[in-house]
């Protein structure tokens, strides 16, 4: 009996002796480490998850922030929880241990990894399919680890936190090492990846100033036959469309080699943006196509009216700007649609309602125009879109030429490129009734334009299309 009582205190002493925490120093540091790697591990979980699904169903950027940081929790306490019950424990005894272990620690992750996320420009909006998501969202991960630590640090040296966990001397979760040279590598490649990005927005992204040519017959022709850039060429798959149903718009872009690119750098988020737009400015559309192994691009797409097509291809290869251009038919029976007559306000769906404000445009002249939102007569804050607030395409009737627009502070501009000019981003200012989306334009010649000003608000991307009469 002795012996027995003897060896159940030994044991009694040697598990205290374990789960002794240290205080301070190197030691508490290496624990704080190991907690916050094991608290990451749920955490990234939740985090890409709630990342992947919200972005999948086009949810707005705060309702994929709340559903991230839902699966965050919820997938940071069930790693911790399930050792303690696989144990034995009770469930009333569990959800206050881990309650006490990982709060504020997962909190602290949410706050510093979603804030990079919203703040990183194009990020949250750059899609699944797009490595610079991946990118950022691993960046972020590895930031909130690293000022996690300190925050664990400061709970375990005072007997809270994990180490609340620790007492228990049962423990589980995938490990430390393998999560830690995770955490590395995914801020490795993370800052790789932004890193790229930044080179790529210093080169100009597509911020050239061109202005857009004057109408003449051989610009109109070479515009629609050659349609080429620095030696590159758009060639679409095909030079015709069904109507009214379901199709796919392929194409690949030549260098001078006559062989397809595969190398496109990331531009506002993109490696492509395409635009779509019947030769009478009606059936306007902004895509983002996707590109294959063999340097095809291709897109789904649905054209409801028969006519004639422009395509317009923007992008960045090697630091290189570049606009093509192409046309295809979709065969049928079309009327052309007259110009609507100039109006300051334009619908934009469901319940949005754009006013233009600026000066009256002159030949030759910069002109400042700005775009006000609103729905239901409030003024509308607009969501971030492809790293800005607002993206503008301008062309001119007759020749579809683009012209030359940017945002006034000199931001996120797609700069004018001649015949196929230009795709401005504007920013937010604070002016007139409300937020405005403002940009500076300059239209080369007398006559008629149309703007298309597109805008994201609760998780939709809206449309608003003005037409802009220009004078003497």
């Amino acid at each position: 009996m002795e012996s027995t009582t003897a060896r159940h205190d030994q044991h009694a002493h040697h598990d205290h002796h374990h789960h002794e925490m240290p205080t301070e120093g190197r030691a508490l540091t290496a624990v704080a480490i190991s907690a916050t790697l094991h608290c990451l591990t749920g955490c990234a979980i939740g985090e890409v998850a709630g990342m992947a699904i919200g972005t999948a169903l086009g949810f707005s950027d705060w309702g994929t922030v709340a559903l991230a940081v839902s699966l965050a929790f919820l997938f940071g306490y069930a790693l911790t929880s399930l050792p303690l019950l696989r144990a034995g424990l009770a469930v009333g005894a569990v959800i206050p241990i881990a309650l006490a272990s990982d709060t504020l620690s997962i909190a602290t992750m949410e706050v510093v990894d979603n804030a990079i996320m919203l703040t990183v420009p194009g990020a949250m909006e750059a899609g699944l399919g797009d490595i610079f998501f991946w990118g950022a969202l691993s960046f972020a991960l590895a930031i909130a680890f690293v000022l996690a630590v300190p925050v664990n640090r400061w709970l375990i040296g005072r007997g809270k936190g994990h180490a609340v966990v620790h007492e228990t001397g049962i423990h589980g979760g995938p490990p430390v090492r393998a999560v830690a040279i995770a955490t590395a590598a995914a801020f490795i490649f993370g800052s790789a990846v932004l890193i790229a990005e930044v080179a790529d927005g210093d080169g100009g992204g597509h911020g050239g100033g061109h202005e857009a040519a004057q109408t003449t017959s051989h610009e109109e022709h070479a515009m629609r036959e050659a349609a080429n850039e620095n030696g590159m060429t758009l060639r679409l798959d095909s030079d015709e469309l069904p109507a009214g149903r379901d199709a796919e718009l392929g194409f690949t872009v030549r260098g001078e080699d006559g062989e397809p690119l595969r190398d496109f750098d990331v531009v506002h988020a993109k490696r492509m943006h395409l635009i779509v737009v019947r030769d009478d400015l009606t059936g306007f559309q902004h895509l983002h196509p996707e590109i294959d192994g063999s340097g095809r691009w291709s897109t789904p797409i649905e054209i409801p009216e028969a006519g004639d097509y422009r395509v317009f291809a923007e992008f960045s290869s090697g630091g290189e700007d570049a606009t093509l251009a192409g046309d295809f038919e979709v065969p049928g029976e079309s009327q052309p649609v007259p110009l609507p007559e100039p109006s300051l306000t334009a619908s934009a769906g469901d319940g949005y309602e754009v006013t233009l404000e600026g000066d009256i445009p002159q030949a030759g002249q910069s002109a400042d125009v700005s775009f006000a939102v609103t729905r239901d007569d409030e003024p509308v804050q607009v969501d971030p879109y492809l790293g800005a607030n607002g993206h503008l395409v301008a062309l001119r009737e007759g020749d579809l030429a683009y012209l030359h627009t940017h945002p006034t502070n000199g931001g996120a501009g797609h700069g004018g490129h001649g015949q196929a000019g230009d795709h401005a981003h504007g920013e937010g200012a604070d002016g007139g009734t409300g937020p405005t989306i403002d940009f500076v334009t300059e239209y080369p010649s007398v006559g008629r334009y149309r703007l298309f000003l597109q805008f994201k608000h609760a998780g939709k991307v809206h449309t608003a299309a003005f037409t802009r009469e220009v004078v003497e």
